[in-house]
């Protein structure tokens, strides 16, 4: 049931979407289609041990900060690469720009995202490196050129990669990191952005008070 739920949920993807049509057609054909609807989203709540594998614990120990000052992300360690450290990487066919390549991967969101990355870059992404840093990240509530339609998508694929593979993920945005909220523009959003606020909603959330960098201003949530 969950495959064939994460299946649906690519089929309905923009990306190649005419690609997919037959593969939807023969669905239609050969499959009885039962809508399961709720108001329970049952990702948002912790897996029982032995459910599915086990809780995704290496996921839940990351982190949304925002807006990423030197002092929320030395808290977990994290320290932004000097421009020695950069690399790039051909997980499949396409190259990917990245900050930094060790025990953490630091990317930027317009290099991960806006490109022409794929899933199977992904999962061998996430293959090699169990924790990874994406920064840049637009809020959704407001539209860039850097949270395109096709950008989101990816951003959506790459987020369900790293749940699956329980990778640690830290995302670093200035702006508010609420998919819960929804857009102004919500067309440049994936259809299901849903399932990303669902996923990011296991991660705790670090954002700064009122008063910015002033001692004790910051504050971490859980979701």
């Amino acid at each position: 049931m969950h495959g064939l739920v994460g299946f649906g949920k690519r089929l309905a993807a923009p990306l190649w979407h005419d690609h997919r049509v037959p593969t939807i057609a023969v669905i239609k054909e050969m499959m009885d289609i039962v809508e399961v609807n709720g108001s329970t989203g049952f990702r948002r709540h912790p897996a029982v041990p032995g459910a599915d594998g086990g809780a995704k614990d290496g996921f839940r120990r990351g982190r949304v900060i925002s807006p990423g000052t030197p002092r929320q992300l030395g808290a977990f360690g994290l320290f932004p690469p000097p421009p020695a450290e950069q690399r790039t990487l051909t997980p499949t066919t396409q190259p990917l720009p990245v900050k930094a390549a060790g025990d953490v991967l630091w990317v930027a969101f317009a290099e991960l995202c806006g490109g022409l990355m794929s899933t199977a870059d992904y999962l061998a992404l996430a293959a090699e490196y169990r924790v990874w840093v994406v920064d840049g990240v637009p809020s959704p509530g407001h539209e860039s050129a850097e949270g395109s339609a096709a950008a989101w998508q990816r951003f959506s694929n790459a987020v369900d990669v790293l749940y699956d593979e329980d990778v640690t993920l830290f995302l670093v945005g200035r702006g508010g990191l609420d998919w819960d909220a929804g857009s102004a523009h919500g067309s440049a959003l994936p259809a299901d952005r849903a399932r990303i606020a669902s996923r990011l909603s296991l991660l705790g959330r670090v954002e700064a008070g009122a008063d910015g960098e002033a001692a004790g201003s910051e504050e971490t949530r859980g979701s």
